[in-house]
């Protein structure tokens, strides 16, 4: 996500040097900010900065210099009288509630919207948000991308900002008041490092020895598209291509450490749930859950094997409805999942519609309806609200190489999820990975059936090719 520093609204000793300090260190946003500021003040500051950052520099106020030096951008506030300039790169605002952000996102480049937190460089300036209300506004495609927090942001809060929706943190106080303590560039190295960390992603499944599915396949999903991979393994299966041929669930006492040992140390940015073997597995991931009401959570629930046969207990079931769907930000059923929850046949995709919607409704959460059991050319897979569904289709790729598509799409769309994308652009980016991934693997041969997909389609296979070897040695015999 992206670092925005804006200056103090004062002149003051070795406010250069900061600066460029700053600028040196990697920062690519630099507000400067001075209200009270002449012309010729705020033409001086520019002058003393190296002319390769103008690039990174928007101003407050003054505009015609930001032409002038050829700078970023321009932000535009409340004191700015009469035209507003027509600038040819970035222009950015300020707003201070949804609603204008509702009004004013698709007329900028981004929004600084405040005050997230209380504020630091401003005494009785205090949170306008509830976590709650910063959540609904997520999953309303509110918050998004070019949305940037501001008010209170500092250290530890880039992950959380990131949960949130974020596409960037505005920082104040939390750098300026370090100017004389002697840790200013420590402290500042220490947020970007924070705003450049890849979001870390949990999988909540069984493990699958073969690597095609479960928790081996999320790790892979995750790991291919850049965030970090923790998992937790609520069962060990012995499984290949041909089928399973065993399932060990984990107790639910370890299952519980696991699960404690990763969301109290780790910054976790989204959760993705698959296989639960049991009730009292399902109750123990239901209670971390509510602990972390924040985060994101992508639940597949394998409910029903490749041959049909059912995998989940009524208990388990049970729990599941009641406990984890309503908790989740979407869920991944297939056809045959889909028909069980509602108890009624689904057959074609005006009632994968209606049958979205019903689901949604009964959970209240979003679903994705995966639609690829049903025949024809083209795989459709719904996303609905209670009131609302959106086709996404794709033309239905040929390949016996289908093991764990599930599972690499729900880790997919959960890491977009932790990366701050919105549900919707989740969903599509992780639609377009998961066609790419049973392309790319489609002429594979990895075991005597149902094999896998690539995952790691976009890394470069030359290297790896045939009679080329891992390691060479330097010796001979």
């Amino acid at each position: 996500m992206e670092l925005m520093v804006i200056t103090r609204p004062d002149f003051f000793e070795g406010e250069v040097e900061a600066i460029r300090m700053l600028l040196d260190e990697g920062l690519e946003f630099l507000h400067i900010r001075k209200p009270d500021s002449t012309e010729e003040q705020m033409e001086q500051l520019l002058k003393q900065i190296p002319a390769e950052y103008y690039n990174r520099i928007v101003l407050h106020e003054h505009y015609d210099l930001a032409m002038k030096y050829d700078l970023r951008g321009v932000h535009i506030n409340r004191r700015t009288k009469g035209h507003v300039p027509c600038y040819k790169w970035e222009m950015s605002t300020s707003v201070h509630s949804l609603e204008e952000v509702e009004k004013k996102k698709g007329c900028f480049d981004y929004l600084f919207l405040s005050p997230i937190y209380d504020s630091i460089s401003k005494t009785g300036y205090h949170s306008a948000f509830s976590a709650k209300q910063l959540r609904e506004a997520r999953e309303r495609f509110i918050i998004s991308r070019n949305v940037i927090a501001l008010g209170g942001v500092k250290a530890g809060c880039m992950a959380m900002l990131r949960v949130q929706g974020f596409g960037g943190a505005a920082v104040l106080g939390d750098v300026w008041n370090r100017w004389d303590t002697g840790d200013f560039t420590t402290h500042f190295r220490q947020l970007l490092q924070e705003a450049n960390t890849p979001p870390a992603i949990l999988t909540i499944a069984g493990s699958d020895c073969s690597g095609g599915a479960g928790v081996q396949a999320d790790i892979k999903t995750i790991s291919a598209l850049s965030a970090y991979a923790a998992s937790v393994v609520t069962a060990v299966t012995a499984q290949n291509t041909l089928g399973v041929q065993g399932v060990v669930p984990m107790q639910a006492k370890v299952v519980s450490q696991q699960l404690q040992s990763v969301l109290e140390d780790l910054p976790i940015g989204a959760i993705k749930i698959g296989m639960l073997p049991n009730a009292s597995v399902a109750r123990v991931v239901a209670k971390a859950l509510s602990r972390y009401p924040d985060l994101p959570v992508v639940c597949d629930p394998v409910m029903v094997s490749t041959s049909g046969r059912r995998l989940m207990e009524p208990e388990t079931l049970q729990v599941l409805q009641k406990d984890i769907f309503p908790r989740c930000t979407l869920i991944t059923p297939n056809l045959p999942e889909a028909s069980i929850l509602l108890d009624q046949p689904i057959t074609d995709v005006e009632s994968m519609r209606k049958a979205a919607s019903l689901l949604s409704a009964k959970y209240r959460t979003r679903v994705l309806l995966k639609g690829g059991h049903l025949p024809g050319d083209t795989v459709y897979d719904i996303l609905g609200g209670a009131t609302w569904t959106n086709d996404f289709k794709f033309p239905k790729i040929a390949s016996d190489n289908l093991h764990g598509t599930g599972c690499t799409l729900s880790s997919a769309i959960a890491t977009y999820l932790g990366a701050g994308l919105s549900l919707f652009e989740s969903v599509m980016q992780g639609e377009i990975h998961v066609m790419n991934a049973i392309r790319a693997g489609r002429d594979y041969r990895i075991g005597h059936g149902n094999g896998p997909l690539w995952h790691f389609f976009s890394i470069n296979n030359k290297y790896f090719g045939r009679n080329h070897y891992l390691c060479k040695s330097n010796h001979s015999n």
